[in-house]
């Protein structure tokens, strides 16, 4: 098949997906408003004066290439067009007036985008009613979007590679309890209950050989690193800033408890979960249902009401004393992906569902 995204080309999940197909011999372009450098890909850069990052006003430019995006799909004649992110992407392609393309939702497209004004709510919903066909990488995230349309959408949810991200690559062997998170800096993953649980801890179970382990980079990471040095906690908190796919496997591998304490309801779907489980490491969630459908509450997770560090720090010192309660949940967690969230299968249903739209 020759496949055309319209999508972000510097997006780490677009760098994915392009992969994926391109491993399969499919030929894949990207038309994007950003700069990227894809593997066996091609990408059109749209040069509108925004990206990801700028403001809805700047945002305003991408409606503006419609024109620009419909010359260059006629040019590219692919057999599938995908556009990511409904928006954005998505409400070019309705603009441009494509035909029989794909709109995947990605999560604040559907779950803070609407809320900001009755024109955001009215984009979304005009995006949403003219694709032909609607992706979503998770139930919870369908269920949101139903408020908008009453569509049906194909659940496509990120996979990870059960091979990169495995227990054989632990290789500590210190005595310290070390839990920790990967996840982007910012108070909506919750970064802030996991150092306030962290003090908690410390301070109740001082005998407990804690380390926090905080993998990522983002807007709130100053912040967050002063409410550390406040909790009088900054010697047990280690900053690694970003990291590769490869590091986030070691560190997922290594930690004694994964925490992804989301605080807003928008967590669309919880990769991060995913890949500590893949890992064999034991979970901590926040009660968000995108986070809560990535794991099995009660086998692979335990599940603690978000914004509430009291919750969590109790769970993580419960998990501390009960070792053989976090082996048999890593252990679980392990089976958990490989059956339903491993990247090979979840493309391949992908790849399916492009087979048949394409017909």
């Amino acid at each position: 098949m020759k496949i055309c995204f319209l999508a972000p080309a510097n997006s780490a999940h677009i760098v994915k997906w392009c992969g994926y197909f391109v491993s399969q011999g499919h030929e894949v372009h990207v038309v994007s408003f950003t700069r990227g450098d894809l593997a066996g890909t091609t990408v059109h850069f749209v040069d509108c004066g925004a990206d990801a990052e700028s403001s809805d006003r700047k945002k305003l430019n991408y409606l503006l290439k419609s024109g620009k995006v419909r010359k260059l799909v006629k040019q590219i004649h692919p057999d599938i067009i995908n556009a990511h992110y409904a928006t954005s992407y998505g409400t070019v392609a309705a603009l441009a007036g494509l035909k029989n393309y794909i709109v995947s939702v990605w999560g604040s497209d559907i779950y803070d985008f609407p809320n900001k004004s009755p024109l955001h709510k009215a984009l979304l919903e005009f995006s949403l009613r003219k694709a032909p066909h609607l992706f979503s990488t998770s139930q919870a995230m369908a269920d949101e979007a139903a408020k908008y349309t009453k569509k049906h959408f194909e659940i496509t949810p990120f996979g990870v590679d059960t091979d990169l991200f495995s227990p054989d690559k632990r290789d500590r062997a210190d005595r310290d309890f070390v839990i920790g998170t990967v996840k982007a800096l910012s108070y909506k993953y919750g970064i802030d209950y996991l150092l306030r649980a962290a003090a908690i801890v410390r301070k109740e179970h001082p005998e407990i050989p804690l380390r926090v382990r905080i993998a990522g980079k983002g807007p709130d990471e100053a912040a967050f690193k002063q409410i550390a040095d406040d909790l009088q906690i900054s010697d047990i908190v280690t900053w690694l800033g970003f990291i590769s796919q490869e590091q986030a496997a070691k560190e997922w591998a290594n930690m004694d408890l994964a925490v992804v304490s989301s605080s807003s309801s928008s967590e669309s779907f919880g990769v991060s979960a995913v890949e500590a489980q893949a890992c064999a490491c034991p979970i901590i969630v926040s009660d968000v249902p995108g986070l809560m459908e990535a794991t099995k509450p009660g086998e692979t997770s335990v599940v603690v009401p978000r914004k509430n560090e009291r919750a969590l720090a109790n769970t993580i010192f419960d998990l501390y004393i009960n070792e053989k309660k976090r082996f048999d949940y890593g252990e679980q967690g392990r089976r958990f992906v490989i059956d339903n969230y491993e990247y090979r299968r979840c493309f391949e249903k992908i790849e399916n569902l492009f087979y048949c739209i394409r017909k």
